[in-house]
Parts: structure tokens; sequence; C-alpha cells
């Protein structure tokens, strides 16, 4: 088979794909904080032979690509630059940013994270709006970044040497992260120094830390959620019962920046604190709806509860806060959330890049649309930059507030 025949096959089987359903998945990658929340990747289907007509607008496409190849006076790029390009442009024609092609590389990344760990320097990352410099936006406890003291807020300019400016962040994370063991050497810029410094860091095996538990003033439980990832069904339910055992009078689930994940898990996270009733509902092409019910093995049914939403809870974290909200087990406290309210496939193709695919959007128990709306909370708490430099958390101190209210009501 020639060059501009595997090429062609390719590209086909990448049209092929966007018409195939496989199992629900839900997941959203902003582009500010890096989290992977998309669907496990499944092999393409033998690509179809092409139609008559289809036949004819690809010839069009191949009489552009070979003028472009004699024609061009300049620098052409490799042959999977303009591959990857041609479908990118496809994709971009359908006006759904969800719907993404991934390199290899890239979804390699986003389906590590997905399993809970990976090897790298143990922190998250973002970009920043006004100049897309990226900037260390999490460090995890006791990991080799933050060991390296490495700061919330600091500026990596550049990676061995290398520079991350014109780079997308995960171009950036792919020089980053590496295998256990080795050395990084990142140059930091530091607000309030008036020069870059180099940092060496020794990778790691980072296990994510999914959950985050204890006991806050007036005896009320908090309990936070990092990602909706494959291990935290039985890491998040473990460290509940944990929390329970101590009686707490009321529970805060915290899911502030917390970008979503599996379909799957969000079902299983919600039915911890409804006992009977929807967790959302999911409609595909065609107006079918598929209803998914609580799963009835809960362990925190009664307890009053109040949820911590921001512009970071997208996808599964709102899928959870929705049900939560609709059912009248709990209310919202703080900021508008993401509103992600589509689900995806992601398909394995031939040379291991991942078309991810919007196959249906899902909505609230009640029957609420999120997609670029999202969630209005209940009580609306803003955090400000100056609550964060201080170190202030009035959407945790009004959500504790509002449980100790409640439950003294309650007693009373």
């Amino acid at each position: 088979m020639s060059v501009m025949d595997s090429l062609r096959a390719f590209v086909i089987a990448v049209l092929a794909a966007v018409i195939v359903g496989m199992t629900f998945l839900s997941g959203f990658a902003t582009g500010a904080v890096f989290m992977i929340h998309e669907a496990t990747p499944t092999p393409v289907p033998p690509a179809a032979t092409p139609l008559p007509d289809e036949e004819a607008q690809f010839q069009i496409f191949w009489e552009a690509w070979h003028l472009i190849e004699e024609n061009f006076d300049g620098s052409i790029p490799d042959t999977r630059t303009r591959t990857y390009g041609a479908i990118e442009g496809m994709l971009r024609t359908l006006g759904d940013d969800h719907t993404v092609l991934l390199s290899p590389e890239y979804s390699a990344i986003f389906n590590e994270d997905l399993s809970g760990s990976f090897e790298g320097i143990g922190a998250s990352v973002r970009t920043r709006e006004e100049d897309g410099k990226v900037l260390i936006a999490e460090l995890f406890k006791g990991q080799p970044a933050e060991q390296a003291g490495l700061k919330v807020g600091d500026a990596i300019l550049a990676v061995d040497g290398v520079t991350l400016q014109g780079l997308n962040l995960y171009e950036a994370i792919a020089l980053i992260r590496g295998p256990e063991g080795t050395i990084v050497h990142l140059t930091i810029e530091r607000e309030g120094l008036d020069q870059p410094f180099d940092v060496e860091v020794k990778r790691a095996r980072i296990e994510i830390p999914l959950v985050e538990t204890k006991m806050l003033e007036g005896d009320i439980g908090y309990i936070s959620l990092f990602e909706f990832s494959e291990p935290a069904p039985a890491r998040f339910r473990k460290a509940l019962q944990e929390l329970l055992a101590q009686k707490p009078r009321g529970l805060v689930l915290d899911l502030r920046e917390n970008p979503g994940g599996y379909l799957d898990v969000a079902v299983s996270i919600g039915s911890e604190f409804i006992g009977d009733g929807l967790i959302l509902r999911v409609r595909s092409h065609g107006d079918q709806e598929v209803e998914h019910p609580a799963t009835g093995n809960g362990v925190a049914l009664d307890i009053p509860m109040a949820v911590l939403v921001d512009g970071g809870t997208a996808s599964a974290s709102e899928i959870v806060a929705g049900a939560l909200q609709d059912n009248g087990r709990a209310v919202l406290i703080g900021e508008q959330t993401f509103g992600k309210g589509t689900v995806q496939v992601g398909y394995t193709l031939s040379d291991g890049a991942e078309l991810r695919v919007t196959i249906s959007h899902w909505f609230t128990p009640n029957g609420r649309a999120i997609e670029k709306e999202g969630l209005t909370p209940d009580i609306v708490v803003e955090m400000t930059e100056a609550d964060h430099e201080a170190e202030r958390d009035p959407q945790l101190e009004r959500a504790v507030e509002y449980l100790m209210a409640q439950t003294a009501v309650e007693k009373d």
C-alpha cells in the first residue's frame, strides 16, 4: 500500500469513527488545570468502503495535498502533522470543543492519570490566561515538587533547557513528566524575585491524592474529591466510612476544582448519598434517553449535607452536584459551575492517536441541561484573590455555618 493510500485509509477511518457509539463515559479538559477526564479509548473498527460522493470529495482533498507538495514555496510540515491538521480542521466544523484529536503522546498522559497514578514531579499545572505561562496550580504533599521547594504560583519557563513558550499545556506536561528516578531541570519564575532560577527535581511514581477528610468545628465532617478516576469509588467510600465513624453532625462535600472523570464513577459516588432516585439522564441522537438511578447501597443517606462548587467544578462533578441538588439531598454553596453537559467516547486510531467524540448530552434528574450554563448554587459565595492570598475560605466557612444552623434546628 502506498503512503497516499495509507493516509487515505487513515482519514476515512477517522470519519467512520465519528458515527460509531460505544460505552457511555463522561469527561472534559478545560486547558486550565491539567487533569484528564475522558473515556478510555476503544479501537476503531476497520474503515468502511467509501461511498461514491465521499470518493469525489476526497479527490478534492488529494488534489490540494499534491498541489501543496509540488508548489508551496516554504517549509512543509511532516506527513503526520499535516494529516492531524486535516482531521482537526474537520473537527472544527462540528463546533464542539469536546470532540478532539489527541496525539499518541497526549492520549497516554490522559489515560495514565485516570488510572490514579503517574510518573512525574507531583504537581498539577495550569496556563495563565494573560500570557500563557505554565503555572504550578497544586503541589501534592510530600512529593518531589514540594520537596524541591517549588511553590503554588511558580511559573515554569523551561524544562531541561527547552522553553515552554509557544507550547500548549499538554506539550509542556509531556516534557515535565518522565520515568521514575530520572532528573528534570526546571527554570522557574517566582513573583518577588528579579531573576528566574533553576530547580532540580527527581521524578517519582505519584499516587494522585484523590480524597481528603477532616473534622471541622462544630463536629462537621469534611470530604473532598480530586477527580472521578478509576480508583475513586473504593477510596472515597473507605474515607467516607472512616469519617462517618467519628459521628459528625453534618457533612461538607468539596467538589471545587474537580474537573470530572468517568460517568459510572459519578453514579457510584452520587449513590453514597442518594438512596432512591436518579443520578442523571443521558440523551443521544434520536432523543433516546437512558436513566441512571442510584445504586441503592449508599453509606451516607441521611446526614445533613452541603456541597462546595466553583467554576472548576465540571463534568462528572456537576453530575453529582446536580443530582444532590435535584433530589433535595444537599444545598450547593459557592460559585457557578463550569457547564460541561456532554458525554464523550475515545477511539484509538491505528497510530495510537485518540479521537474523542461527543456522542450524547446528559441532564440532571429534573431534566436540566447544564451545557455551557453550569449549576447555580443555592447559596452564592465568591472566593476572591484576596481570600486566596490570605488563605481564607469563605465558602467552607459558610457551609459550616449552614450545617451548624441546620443541625441545631433538628436537635431542637
